[in-house]
């Protein structure tokens, strides 16, 4: 097996310590001062895959004649073929080329242990769930093992086939302390039409088509998880309704573990909701991630994209993707009657992003799944995009490269750090569902730079853009005296800007004069401010701004007063 080294662990820990913004980097000597930044990427950064965990190197298939052993449990076999038909718990070692099918009364609870097992089939699902209330999968700890689909990839919709290496019309939980390596090239990796939990164990999935598939939902609670699909998505729900018992189905819940995903589509695609609380996911789509068939033919390739509501509460987050890294759908009819809404919330977590969206096609250009030719080149992709609102309250964001940064029809920032660099508009307050979008910022610190030298605004509303709190730097087009040629600028609001408190504080110009209560303005400088370092005083604060393109001079507004530039 191929080797690999692991940096995941260490790719987080950078993300907690740089962030990269592009125009320039922000330095607040008192509060920030522990959240230097500097710039040293371009709109199109090369990523190379991270590295698979060394967990999966060189892991041994099964050898020696197949076992099935059980206390409770009752089997027959015939052709191969292993028939479990009674609850119970079914201890498996060995090498087989053959199945394992569960069809068992529906309120049996089913155990598989697997216990250094190979299974290898290639005319059905090596593991297939026929009937059973419950089915659960444990990888003995100090143990390898090994499921292989050799199927040969799927071309018709055939029912009475299993849609992945291992499939299930169950619950199905994955557990264990040992390892589990799947290899699917007739269609999913691991699908069943119910619930899909996984905790502990260390997992590696390599799928033609989805790694990870649970129609009902996904949780993964712990472990070491690798989802790679060659042509298709890697975590995936499908429905939307509500179960019997009333719940929600269709989310996708990440509570803790190690989550690496390689998709030649979306990384992630939670019919519902997404919902983080722990853990570390890494997201490569598109050709980044080098794991893409030439052959794939899949249009989104987002991060993570949801058909409701994105919440991140803890954990971290990279994503490397030829679409919007976040996604956020709004409007679509859902199963449970109600329309998606569309909504984005960032809580807490550290947030990487790098997003590659050229403005358009170019012969040889980077493209999406295809590779250099063959594929459409993903235009005009934001690192964040929600349909109806994004609403920011804590945790680290860093957009090392987007088309636009953050774009929501409403924008509310009432905390974290938030540092952004776009190669058109940093943050966009847009009129996807709203004739009235608003960009509202009450406490936080947020960093915007973008070119100072094309057709990009800073901050741009094509609402509102209002302020009651927090400290905001934006770097852009425009002169402190004045809107530039051109039509770009620092900040543009279409409907006014209000400045009622924190620190507001732009290299280049404002496309409004501004309605202001309460604050102090400081023209700092009237001309250009070259490029390197400088140092902005309001106040008690200090804040040291490198700028990678120079500014048509700095405006300062602020609660705190006076303002000056060095």
């Amino acid at each position: 097996m191929k080797k690999y080294l692991w940096i995941l662990a260490v790719i987080a820990t950078v993300v907690c310590m740089t962030a990269f913004v592009g125009c320039g980097a922000l330095t607040q000597n008192a509060k920030l001062s522990t959240n230097t930044t500097t710039n040293n990427v371009s709109a199109d950064p090369i990523i190379e895959d991270a590295a698979i965990d060394e967990t999966f190197n060189d892991v041994v298939e099964a050898v020696g004649d197949f076992s099935i052993t059980t206390s409770d449990g009752e089997y027959s076999e015939s052709n191969g073929i292993y028939t479990l038909s009674k609850a119970g718990t079914y201890t498996l070692e060995g090498s087989l080329n053959g199945q394992i099918l569960v069809d068992a009364g529906e309120d049996d609870e089913i155990v598989l242990e697997l216990n250094g097992v190979t299974i290898t089939y290639g005319t059905d699902s090596p593991i297939k769930v026929l009937n059973a209330d419950k089915v659960e999968i444990s990888a003995k700890k100090n143990t390898e093992n090994v499921i292989k689909d050799t199927r040969k990839e799927k071309t018709v919709d055939d029912d009475s086939q299993g849609q992945g290496a291992i499939y299930a019309k169950c619950d199905l939980k994955f557990k264990g302390n040992g390892i589990l390596v799947l290899e699917a090239n007739y269609n999913n990796g691991i699908h069943t039409s119910k619930d899909l939990t996984l905790k502990n164990l260390s997992l590696k999935v390599t799928a033609v088509n989805n790694a990870l598939k649970g129609n009902d939902s996904v949780t993964i609670e712990s472990g070491t998880i690798v989802a790679i699909s060659t042509k298709g998505d890697g975590v995936k729900t499908e429905d939307t309704d509500l179960s019997s018992k009333g719940n929600q189905r269709g989310t996708v819940t990440i509570e803790d573990g190690s989550l690496a995903v390689y998709a030649a589509g979306d990384g992630i695609q939670a019919s519902y909701d997404f919902v983080m609380n722990g853990g570390s996911i890494s997201i490569y789509t598109g050709s980044y991630s080098s794991y893409t068939a030439s052959g794939a033919s899949t249009t989104s390739y987002k991060g993570v994209k949801v058909g409701n509501e994105l919440t991140v509460n803890a954990g971290t987050i990279n994503v490397y993707s030829y679409d919007d890294g976040l996604h956020a759908d709004y409007g679509a009819t859902l199963e449970n009657g109600n329309k998606g809404q569309g909504n984005i919330n960032i809580n807490g977590g550290e947030i990487k992003i790098s997003v590659y969206s050229p403005t358009k096609t170019t012969p040889g250009g980077r493209m999406g799944p295809g590779g250099w030719s063959g594929q459409q080149t993903v235009t005009g992709s934001d690192a964040i995009h929600a349909d109806n609102t994004l609403t920011i309250s804590g945790g680290t964001i860093n957009v090392d490269s987007a088309y636009e940064g953050l774009e929501a029809s409403f924008i509310v920032i009432n905390g974290g750090t938030t540092n952004i660099f776009a190669t058109d508009d940093g943050i966009n307050a847009c009129k996807k569902i709203t004739n009235s979008p608003s960009i509202l910022v009450s406490d936080g610190y947020l960093f915007v730079a973008v070119p100072t030298n094309g057709d990009t605004d800073g901050i741009d509303s094509n609402g509102t853009y209002k302020q009651t709190g927090g400290v905001v730097i934006a770097c852009g087009p425009g002169s402190a005296a004045g809107r530039m040629g051109g039509g770009a600028c620092v900040l543009d609001a279409d409907k006014g800007v209000t400045l009622q408190g924190g620190t507001l504080i732009l290299f280049g110009g404002m496309e409004n004069t501004p309605s202001t209560s309460g604050m102090t303005k400081t023209i700092c400088s009237s001309s250009t401010v070259s490029t390197g370092t400088h140092t902005i005083t309001v106040g008690e604060e200090s804040y040291s701004v490198t700028l990678k393109y120079s500014a048509g001079g700095c405006v300062v507004y602020s609660a705190s007063g006076q303002a000056s530039l060095k």
